[in-house]
């Protein structure tokens, strides 16, 4: 199917920004030097002259609000203003990159601009090319993954990445010594597309910026995409879904996620449509992205708080409810638990195996690649979390301080909404490396449980009274169905795939329909329907990677499902009678990527109850306090499930604060 470029399509994922058109997919080199496609190798016998400039602006004006909360406000709404606003000079993502590392000896900082190690670009130079002064200048990541999404070419990814891969002699300094910071691309009248960069040095390096020309071309439909990147401008949903789905991507790697905040209100000193906060390095700092036609005056912005307050007074219906009490399936979980996951010589040996292989990375390096009994990168294999794996090897997780052991935590909230007559329910999601111990430490048996303190934290949770439902054998079962490269958890990515999510949800279908007031909850089975389709996922751990490897893991296509009520794609609303609540499991396939397919959606069409949906992308602690400001919407709740990786359960980012 030929794509459309004059469509709307910045409702999906910054890695596929449409989940409807199909579109081949290329391999991608695995190493070596730049993989570039033959069709962008093929040179025009003519003589090419640029085009003139699209009528493009993607530069934003900055308004510092404080020394931690900018405003970045953006004339024109398009994909490139967006993307530009968002990664270009961002403080959330230079946080921590200022300092010299430690093993830097310094030899970029005696080189000529002359005899830089850049054989990938042409005509390097210390001030900005002429051919660029009247063009926008985009930033290279986002576009190019929108270039392989849609033509399924990897090389400007490959090419680019090479450029930031340069290590001057010193490969063991892990930090990036350069970025591209700023890009141009000059169509040609052969149809082709020139691309010059911007280059600036890290901080430490005391190098300026500095520019030159790809020693590559794209040709094909790239012109046409790279046009309409430029020009096309979203309306305020799609704005939002674009905040939503970057705010998603980035929370591994720099703890983010969208502010609850009314688009066009008064924020600080400005009106954005959206605020994001992050907190790469344990000092928290918002960006507010704003857009002069999203803003609201006082007057519209007064009538819409007034229409929504009437709306939402007298939108939720109250519910006659009563709790549960009985004990039998929390016992049942119990008496499962206990003994099933021992501390003895394999878990010793696969801990050490595991923090010999962790020992062994840059302190900065986050992820990593699957390596076999030789040492070798698997092809294709798996992707690693340091803090994944970190949780792997925690202590006894009720012992942390009072700010991260979420036990109390946990107990508190039960009793909150016992005292409101709901039912709670705690699903943790065990990590992808708890359940694939035997790639991350070849060797290990498929079957040997490798996280006796996860296990026993899961025992303790259900001693305290909290019901509990434990995901981690069925997820163990589930892998037992693997076809590669589709696994029950995402190969390059924390989340679950398709056979993971289905295991789990279905498990938590049956939970549901168990309790005693599920007769008299109004459920309809049939109200909803599901279909069957797929979507384009970059991985959230690539960014991990060193600079050298990212351009080997392109993003993957994943099935999904997609739950419709009617022709309409599904949402939960306020007067369902289930919140579902957690951090970006409950999020990811149901707000971000194809959408409506995530456990929410999967478990309204499972029960044929309705489920509102509540996810905080910063983290699984830090949705409760989300929940509290949610007073009218819980007097139609009979049941909260609270679901959440369970790495946050051992030295959260996000302190475990009281109600």
């Amino acid at each position: 199917m030929k794509f459309d470029y004059r469509n709307k399509i910045f409702t999906a994922s910054l890695a596929a920004l449409i989940g409807s058109v199909s579109f081949g997919l290329s391999a991608c080199a695995s190493g070596g030097a730049p993989n570039v496609s033959a069709e962008a190798k093929v040179e025009s016998a003519a003589i090419a002259t640029p085009l003139p400039a699209v009528e493009a602006k993607t530069s934003f004006e900055t308004v510092t609000v404080a020394d931690n909360k900018q405003i970045r406000v953006v004339d024109k709404p398009t994909l490139a203003a967006l993307d530009f606003a968002a990664y270009y000079n961002n403080p959330i993502r230079l946080a921590g990159k200022e300092d010299k590392p430690e093993n830097y000896t310094g030899k970029m900082a005696s080189a000529k601009l002359e005899e830089y190690p850049f054989p990938m670009l042409e005509g390097l130079s210390a001030t900005k090319p002429t051919v660029v002064n009247d063009r926008a200048p985009i930033s290279w990541e986002p576009f190019a993954k929108l270039m392989y999404a849609q033509l399924g070419d990897d090389s400007l990814n490959i090419v680019l990445n090479s450029v930031e891969a340069v290590k001057w002699e010193e490969p063991e300094v892990f930090r990036a010594f350069q970025n591209v910071t700023r890009m141009w691309g000059v169509p040609m009248t052969d149809g082709s597309v020139e691309w010059w960069v911007e280059v600036t040095p890290a901080f430490w390096t005391g190098r300026a910026p500095f520019y030159g020309k790809l020693n590559y071309k794209s040709h094909g439909e790239t012109a046409e995409i790279f046009n309409y990147y430029l020009t096309g401008e979203m309306n305020a949903d799609d704005a939002m879904n674009w905040a939503r789905t970057l705010s998603s991507y980035w929370y591994p790697t720099l703890n983010t996620d969208l502010e609850p905040h009314t688009a066009g209100a008064l924020w600080e000193s400005g009106k954005p449509f959206a605020v994001m906060r992050g907190n790469p390095m344990g000092t928290p700092m918002w960006i507010g992205f704003e857009v002069p036609a999203f803003r609201m005056s006082e007057e519209a912005l007064r009538a819409k708080q007034v229409a929504d307050s009437l709306a939402n007074s007298g939108e939720v219906i109250p519910v006659d409810r009563h709790l549960d009490t009985s004990s039998t399936f929390r016992l049942q979980t119990l008496n499962e638990v206990k003994g099933s996951c021992p501390a003895n010589e394999a878990t010793a040996k696969f801990r050490k195996s595991l923090a010999d292989q962790m020992a062994k990375l840059p302190k900065e390096q986050n992820a990593w690649a699957e390596m076999d009994a030789n040492g070798k990168k698997v092809d294709g294999g798996f992707l690693w979390f340091r803090r994944n794996a970190n949780y792997l090897l925690a202590d006894k997780i009720s012992a942390q301080d009072s700010l991260h052991n979420p036990l109390p935590r946990m107990v508190e909230l039960k009793n909150y909404l016992d005292s409101l007559g709901i039912q709670l329910l705690v699903v943790p999601v065990p990590v992808k490396e708890e359940i694939y111990g035997e790639k991350i430490v070849p060797g290990t048996a498929a079957d040997l449980c490798v996280n006796p303190e996860g296990r026993a934290f899961t025992q303790e949770l259900l001693e305290a009274g909290i019901d509990v439902l434990d995901i981690y054998p069925a997820l163990m079962a589930a892998k037992s169905g693997d076809e590669p490269p589709h696994y029950s958890y995402q190969r390059y990515d924390t989340h679950w795939a398709l056979p993971g999510e289905l295991a789990a949800m279905e498990l938590l279908a049956s939970r549901v329909t168990q309790y005693s007031w599920y007769a008299e909850s109004g459920a309809q089975p049939g109200f909803l329907n599901l279909q069957e389709t797929n979507t384009l996922r970059e991985g959230d751990l690539v960014a991990h990677l060193p600079d050298s490897e990212k351009a080997k893991y392109p993003a993957d296509t994943l099935n999904v499902m997609k739950v419709y009520k009617g022709t309409e794609t599904y949402k939960g609303g306020k007067n369902a009678p289930i919140l579902l609540m957690g951090d970006s499991f409950t999020g990811v396939f149901e707000s971000v990527d194809q959408k409506s397919g995530g456990p929410g959606s999967l478990l309204a069409y499972a029960t044929g109850l309705d489920v509102q949906v509540v996810t905080s992308w910063g983290g699984g602690p830090g949705v409760r306090s989300r929940m509290m400001k949610m007073k009218k919407d819980m007097q139609s709740k009979r049941l909260v499930i609270y679901m959440m990786t369970a790495r946050d359960f051992w030295q959260s980012p996000m302190e475990w604060d009281k109600l």
